[in-house]
C-alpha cells in the first residue's frame, strides 16, 4: 500500500438508497393494482357489449325471416311505445331481448319517429333479471323490414 491512502472501503448500496428503491418500487405497484380492477371491468363490459350486438343482429335477422305475414310483424313493433317484456336468450340467458318502436337510451333520437314513415323497430338487449336485477340496457339495435 501507498503510505499516504486510506484503505478503499467496498462500495454497496447504503440502507438509506435500498429504502428510497423499495418505497419507489412499491408506489409504482400500488399505482397498478389500484387501475387493474377497474380495467378488468371495463373489459367485461366491452365483451358483454359485443355479445349483446351480436345477439340482437341475430334476433333481428330471426324476425326478417320468419315475418313472412306481410310484414306485420315489423309493424306492430315499430308501432309499440312500451317496450315488450323481456325474454332471456337461450344461447346466452345472462342476457334477455325485449322489442320496442322508441329508443330507451336516446330519446332524441325519437324526435322525428313519431311520423308513420319515419319510424322504426328496435330490438333492445339487457342484462336478464336473474343475472342483474337493475337489468341495465347494453344495446338497442334499430332495424327495418
Amino acid at each position: 500500500m501507498p503510505p499516504h491512502s486510506t484503505p478503499k472501503r467496498p462500495r454497496g448500496y447504503t440502507l438509506l438508497e435500498v429504502l428510497v428503491s423499495l418505497t419507489i418500487l412499491l408506489t409504482g405497484i400500488v399505482a397498478i393494482a389500484a387501475f387493474f380492477p377497474t380495467t378488468v371491468r371495463q373489459n367485461r363490459r366491452a365483451v358483454d357489449k359485443s355479445i349483446a350486438a351480436y345477439l340482437a343482429q341475430l334476433k333481428a335477422e330471426e324476425i326478417r325471416r320468419d315475418d313472412s305475414t306481410g310484414r306485420l310483424l315489423i309493424r306492430e313493433i315499430r308501432f309499440m311505445t312500451t317496450p315488450s317484456t323481456p325474454v332471456s336468450f337461450a344461447a346466452d340467458p345472462r342476457f334477455a331481448y325485449s322489442f320496442c318502436g322508441v329508443s330507451l337510451l336516446d330519446p332524441v333520437d325519437d324526435s322525428d319517429d313519431f311520423r308513420d314513415d319515419v319510424r322504426v323497430a328496435r330490438i333492445i338487449v339487457r342484462y336478464s333479471r336473474a343475472f342483474r336485477p337493475q337489468q341495465e340496457i347494453l344495446y338497442e339495435l334499430r332495424f327495418n323490414d
